[in-house]
């Protein structure tokens, strides 16, 4: 009777502990939801309002500042038009006033570094002479509106119609315009046209550009879900900071206000002075936005409620028995070892702990399985720093070679072919992996240790450890091996190279240094091909000096007519003399390389071939005779085409001046040298250079000879000596400099990072 009674209290008091926590619960989640509502439906239509106040406020301020700032060029550009300078310039021919205009272009330059005018550029457009000051210089409108502020709305006939017009005063719609030189296509950015004149005068106009985005962002406060509409007098969009179109309910709107369409909020108001009508556009999506950021203080309020809550019931729980404490303490009178013959127990705690430590003994001999594989891993990380020469921890690790035991290796390099890569295109390391763990399984089935790992990311090397004289006799492991390999021939290549048997860790990197020689021995041919032996390379004179001279002659000439037969001679020759494979790869690429030595000197690009890719790429998938022939018949073709195609363009002195630099980038390209070839001083074409393309004529020379480096060094193999010596610097110091003051790093650094690109 005791007993059932103390079990009676004991489950009252689990009753009274579990009933004053969860009223506890409840009654804090009563008062938070209660809490969220109230605040829910009390500032649900006051935000409403508050953003119809806020936008209204925004836009006045918007609208204040366009004024403003319209107000400040207009008054500007009027000085300008009733000033001497100008006056002068309008009356006779401007080019004739050349102090004038270098002054009017130094004002120009003064008031565009004001940034808080936020103007691109300022515009002295004489129609009839069709003549132009701007910020860089003058220059014709044609050239102007064409190349340098090409924008297919404003074009030069549509300048003239606007100047010939009665209006003194007028703001165009904003547009994108570009840059479209000879140099560089690139956009200038959102610009909004304005035009400043006599009323009167029908042949001068003021024409400014303003930074439109700029002015946006700087006067107007943007809110959530909203944007700004800016309207002429004749209901044209002038700036829209969306690409949306209005509803026709508002487009011939004027005054101030608001009104609603569905649920968008216009708010506008019109200029009396500009003619303009600013629109403000709010959605309800922005109310929702802010009622969201509501609920989410009133979350954040819930989520703090919670914590008190559970700093509450700490406390509370902190005065009955804590179960948990009695038990971690009970078990530290046992051994993990014993808890298997404990049996479960009612208190879920104790089950707890007591299969965590029953699984944690039976993972042990996971945790062993696992320590092998990663000495595995060590093993091989060991051997790729000694037979890489690296320096570090890693060559500290002790290795199976260390103890002296006979070994062999079998270096096997694997070169799929193009249609294969195309086929595996994402899985080329998982492809390179599956034929790993084939090789791996091939030796450890006949020999009782050997390790096999990726040494290179095309060449796999095994270790084979030889236990007994049955191992060492054994003769038909390469055997087997070809014939799993040779199955796979039709998508690549596999060189396979063993080496003898040694006794001694010292000749350990000798031993792999004499594999790779033997892989080098490759012959043309595809499939699988085993070098046991080392034959010296045989002593080729191709091609002859007379032959080599007549190759390079016939390729700076782009006489593909002699080229190709050349070529398909000297490689019917190798393969005659018993060349090996990496012989034809070396003779092939040179050819490539005199090629392309021929069409940089004549300024043509190596992007003639970028539809089929790389010509060294392409050069590496060669490994038959007929494969060089077929390569070389279209490079040799595509070179030739370019070269003849370069030398048959024609044009007059400016043309002459850039073709003439471009292909003679690597000589005296001097002011003195290039004038006395046209017949004219250097001061004069220096001027009418940067008249004719508003680049100086020293910058245009550094820029070609820098976009020719670059090109050389992202797409050939040419040493940066070379490079230097091709762009017309005589040491490769003062090229890295100029390269690294253009680029930010030097020719070297230029390279290895577009390699690993």
């Amino acid at each position: 009777m005791k007993w059932i009674a103390r079990f009676s209290t004991k489950i009252q008091n689990q009753v009274s502990l579990f009933y004053t926590l969860f009223c506890s619960f409840i009654a804090i989640i009563l008062l938070l939801v209660s809490i969220n509502a109230w605040s829910y439906s009390f500032f649900r239509d006051r935000i409403k309002d508050e953003i119809i106040v806020n936008s209204g406020l925004n836009l006045n301020t918007t609208f204040a500042n366009y004024e403003k700032h319209i107000k400040l060029i207009r008054s500007i550009m009027v000085g300008y038009l009733f000033s001497n300078e100008t006056e002068l310039l309008k009356n006779g021919n401007p080019l004739s006033h050349y102090d004038i205009v270098i002054k009017a272009q130094n004002d120009l330059q003064y008031s565009l570094n004001n940034s808080l005018l936020y103007l691109d550029n300022i515009i002295y457009y004489f129609k009839d002479s069709r003549f132009i000051i701007e910020k860089d210089g003058t220059r014709n409108a044609e050239t102007m509106f064409n190349k340098f502020y090409a924008q297919s709305a404003y074009t030069v006939d549509f300048w003239k119609k606007e100047i010939e017009s009665s209006q003194s005063f007028k703001i165009y719609p904003s547009a994108i315009f570009n840059s479209l030189t000879a140099f560089e296509h690139k956009p200038i950015g959102s610009l909004m046209p304005i035009m400043i004149k006599n009323a009167y005068d029908t042949n001068f106009a003021f024409i400014v550009f303003m930074k439109s985005s700029k002015v946006f962002e700087a006067f107007h406060q943007s809110q959530p879900e909203s944007s700004l509409m800016i309207v002429d007098g004749t209901h044209n969009l002038v700036f829209s900071s969306v690409e949306s179109e209005l509803p026709e309910e508002i487009k011939g709107i004027t005054g101030s206000g608001y009104t609603r369409i569905k649920n968008t909020y216009y708010f506008y108001r019109t200029s009396a002075e500009t003619g303009l009508t600013y629109i403000e556009i709010v959605s309800d999506k922005g109310l929702t936005q802010q009622i969201h950021r509501l609920n989410l203080n009133m979350l954040a309020l819930i989520i703090l409620s919670l914590f008190i809550s559970l700093a509450v019931s700490y406390l509370i729980a902190k005065r009955f028995h804590n179960p948990l404490a009695n038990m971690l303490r009970s078990l530290e009178s046992y051994n993990p070892i014993g808890l298997q013959g404990i049996k479960n127990s009612r208190i879920r705690e104790f089950n707890v702990l007591h299969n965590t430590l029953n699984n944690l003994s039976r993972s042990n001999q996971e945790f062993h399985n696992d320590l092998r594989s990663k000495n595995t891993l060590l093993q091989q990380f060991a051997y790729m720093t000694r037979l890489k020469k690296l320096d570090g921890k890693g060559s500290q690790l002790h290795t199976l070679i260390d103890s002296n035991k006979p070994y062999k290796l079998v270096l096997i390099q694997i070169d799929f072919n193009d249609k294969f890569l195309t086929e595996i295109t994402n899985a080329h390391q998982r492809t390179f992996n599956t034929y790993k763990e084939l090789i791996d399984a091939h030796f450890s089935s006949l020999y009782t240790d050997s390790l096999t790992f990726q040494l290179e990311k095309d060449q796999i090397l095994s270790i084979i450890f030889v236990e007994n004289e049955q191992e060492e006799a054994r003769s038909d492991d390469l055997e087997r091996l070809v014939q799993m390999l040779d199955i796979d021939a039709t998508y690549g290549n596999f060189t396979i190279a063993p080496s003898p048997i040694h006794k001694h860790s010292s000749d350990f990197v000798e031993t792999y240094q004499n594999a790779l020689d033997l892989i080098k021995q490759r012959r043309l041919g595809e499939g699988v091909q085993i070098i046991t032996e080392w034959l010296p390379q045989p002593a080729l004179l191709i091609p002859t000096p007379s032959e080599e001279n007549e190759l390079t002659v016939n390729l700076h000439a782009g006489s593909d007519a002699v080229t190709i037969p050349l070529a398909d001679k000297l490689l019917d020759q190798l393969a005659k003399a018993g060349a090996l494979a990496q012989q034809f790869q070396d003779f092939t690429k040179d050819i490539v390389n005199k090629a392309l030595k021929s069409m940089y000197a004549q300024n043509i690009s190596i992007h003639t071939f970028s539809d089929r890719g790389s010509p060294y790429d392409l050069l590496k998938a060669c490994h038959t005779l007929e494969q060089y022939k077929a390569f070389l018949h279209w490079f040799l073709a595509q070179s030739a085409a370019a070269i003849r195609e370069k030398k048959s363009e024609t044009d007059v002195m400016t043309k002459f001046v850039m073709e003439y630099v471009e292909s003679n980038f690597g000589d005296d390209l001097s002011l003195e040298a290039i004038s006395a070839k046209l017949g004219i001083t250097g001061p004069y074409l220096s001027t009418y250079f940067k008249e004719k393309t508003g680049t100086n004529f020293s910058d245009y020379i550094f820029t070609v000879r820098m976009n020719k480096s670059i090109e050389m060094l992202r797409d050939t193999d040419l040493k940066v000596q070379e490079i230097a010596s091709l762009v017309g610097y005589f040491t490769a110091a003062s090229f890295n400099r100029v390269f690294k003051r253009h680029t930010g790093i030097t020719p070297s650094e230029f390279r290895r990072l577009n390699n690993k690109n």
